[in-house]
């Protein structure tokens, strides 16, 4: 099997552990802290203005029309 086979699967393993092990340290609590929740559904849109921003500030025309 190929090296990118086994980089693929690593990313995939760790990208599970970590849903996964967010999620049992998450149901220890009864209850979570306003702070706490506010903080974890402000995740996905970080994540994607992480994603989108170098593509809008860093592209030409062709790009910004892409991501309308």
């Amino acid at each position: 099997m190929s090296t990118t086979f086994w980089i693929i699967l690593a990313g995939a393993v760790a990208t599970y552990l970590t849903r996964v092990g967010g999620h049992l340290v998450i149901s220890r609590f009864e209850t979570v802290h306003p702070r706490v929740e506010a903080g974890l559904n402000a995740v996905p849109a970080a994540v994607l203005t992480t994603l989108v921003a170098p593509a809008a500030l860093g592209a030409g025309p062709a790009e910004w029309a892409a991501l309308i």
